[in-house]
């Protein structure tokens, strides 16, 4: 028989089931780039906005590397399900209806949407210094190049989302964001041939 005896008096520790912990870690991470940029990413800060003790995100994530990583990653799946929600709209999309469609979305980076845009710029120019965050950027290329090439040939998709990126960062960074006529005008010129609204994208 085992000598051990639990003592009535004393309170049981019990493991907290949280089995979203590492998730919701790394979107707390994208609200304090959101709130403080990169630079005031912390451990300390992340914990709080995640409600975890500060032990729960060294447990998942060693270091600021590793949650600039987990943000990156997060952003870019997300973006990622969004631009396959419009590579998949539909047969009828035509051209003129792609160039809306992107004109409206970049005005919302510059808007509604301001925000996400800023963090997702900054993680995206963090990988500037930082050569492992890279192979996670170009998914944001690559989800963007993928969604236009389901619509067109590849030269103009690559075309399309280079110049889509760039008025995204010109967007962000000037006073005067370009309006949605000026980015239709901008996208067209991307186009090969001249292309009315009704003719459909093969």
């Amino acid at each position: 028989m085992s000598a051990e005896t639990t003592d009535p008096a004393k309170p049981v520790r019990r493991r907290r089931f949280d089995p979203n912990r590492r998730e919701r870690i790394a979107r707390a991470a994208i609200d304090v780039i959101g709130e403080r940029g990169v630079e005031g990413l912390t451990h300390r800060a992340v914990a709080e906005a995640a409600d975890v003790p500060i032990a729960g995100t060294t447990y998942h994530f060693k270091d600021k590397e590793d949650l600039l990583a987990a943000a990156l990653e997060t952003c870019v799946a997300d973006y990622a399900i969004a631009m396959a929600d419009i590579a998949h709209t539909g047969p009828d999309m035509t051209i003129e209806t792609l160039i809306d469609r992107t004109a409206a979305a970049l005005v919302d980076c510059f808007g509604p949407q301001r925000t996400i845009t800023s963090v997702q710029l900054e993680l995206y120019v963090a990988a500037i210094r930082r050569p492992a965050l890279r192979p996670i950027a170009d998914r944001f290329t690559e989800a963007t190049r993928a969604m236009y090439a389901h619509f067109t040939d590849a030269d103009t998709a690559t075309l399309l989302t280079d110049t889509a990126q760039g008025i995204t960062l010109r967007g962000m960074a000037t006073t005067t964001p370009p309006g949605e006529q000026e980015i239709r005008q901008i996208l067209r010129r991307c186009l090969p041939g001249t292309v009315s609204g009704d003719d459909h994208i093969h």
